[in-house]
């Protein structure tokens, strides 16, 4: 079943037969809106093709760039379409154990610097494939880049000489992120020898292409660091979004300040940037309160 139909059938019964209020079928279709784009921009028409992991990484975006709350709200509407197909015509629910919690105490996960040389260092560069994965996850930490984002750059976005991608991010607000020498390298490596033999004479807008010659999707990030988070001996969850909360947190450790670690970004309101100051906070006391136990047995 198609996407389209699926949504319209949904919204069809909850306004004809379940009768629902005006203002929650309003607020349904917007979700759903919202779904259906992401859905699109996934190359998925199909809503048999949608996946577990396909709506974990919806949530994923949601929090990037709204609140729990809002997200919450989205997540109930996506459940119950899906709920909804699983009954009247037997389509898998890929949404049946996943919620928002609603926590104002949560915070974002994030890698110390040296769990994300560990996790980069766990590809091998004699292996092109490899090396083009490692690529991908240091893009990412090195620019705070969305993964959405990183998929979707366009060759036109990126200068390699100069350092510099201008992203196009939500709302299709541009911002100019700059990346470091290494990345760089790496990038000069994969642009003119592994690109171009996967291409196989072939054109492509997209500056990052997997081995194939198509363009990218989320899903094959995430499972990048899934299969290597272990070799690297991270046994807590890792996403893509990680890395992009790794990189926020260690510029600010490095002295960088609030507004500019919003800009790169593409934070449209500095309250949600201010989040990694809660993650510093958090991390002093933690640091404090281990040194005063150690203090404290000294003294016995």
């Amino acid at each position: 079943m198609k996407i389209k139909e699926a949504i319209d059938n949904y919204i069809y019964s909850i306004s004809v037969i379940e009768q629902k209020s005006p203002q929650t079928i309003v607020s349904y279709k917007n979700s759903l809106r919202k779904y259906q784009n992401y859905l699109d921009e996934e190359g998925i028409s199909e809503i048999n093709d949608v996946t577990n992991l396909t709506v974990q990484y919806f949530i994923a975006e949601l929090l990037d760039s709204s609140s729990k709350t809002t997200a919450a709200h989205d997540l109930s509407a996506v459940k119950g379409l899906h709920k909804y197909l699983f009954l009247n015509f037997n389509i898998d629910n890929p949404a049946t154990d996943l919620t928002v919690k609603i926590n104002k105490d949560h915070l974002p996960t994030f890698l110390n610097e040296e769990e994300v040389s560990d996790l980069l260092n766990s590809f091998n560069d004699a292996d092109e494939n490899e090396r083009f994965q490692r690529l991908l996850l240091q893009t990412i930490y090195a620019t705070g880049m969305r993964v959405s984002e990183l998929v979707n750059l366009q060759t036109k976005q990126i200068n390699i000489t100069h350092r510099i991608i201008r992203v196009t991010g939500k709302g299709n607000k541009e911002r100019v992120v700059l990346f470091d020498e290494d990345t760089a390298d790496r990038m000069e490596g994969y642009f003119r020898y592994s690109r171009p033999r996967w291409l196989d004479g072939h054109t492509s807008n997209y500056f990052f292409i997997n081995e194939r010659g198509n363009r990218l999707n989320r899903q094959y990030v995430y499972r990048i660091i899934q299969e290597k988070k272990g070799q690297a001996g991270i046994s807590f969850k890792v996403s893509p979004h990680t890395l992009r909360h790794s990189f926020a947190t260690h510029m600010l450790e490095n002295d960088t300040d609030l507004r500019t670690v919003q800009e790169l970004l593409g934070h449209s309101d500095i309250s949600t940037t201010q989040i990694y100051t809660h993650v510093q906070s958090k991390q002093l006391h933690q640091a404090y309160d281990k040194l005063m136990r150690s203090k404290k047995k000294e003294d016995v």
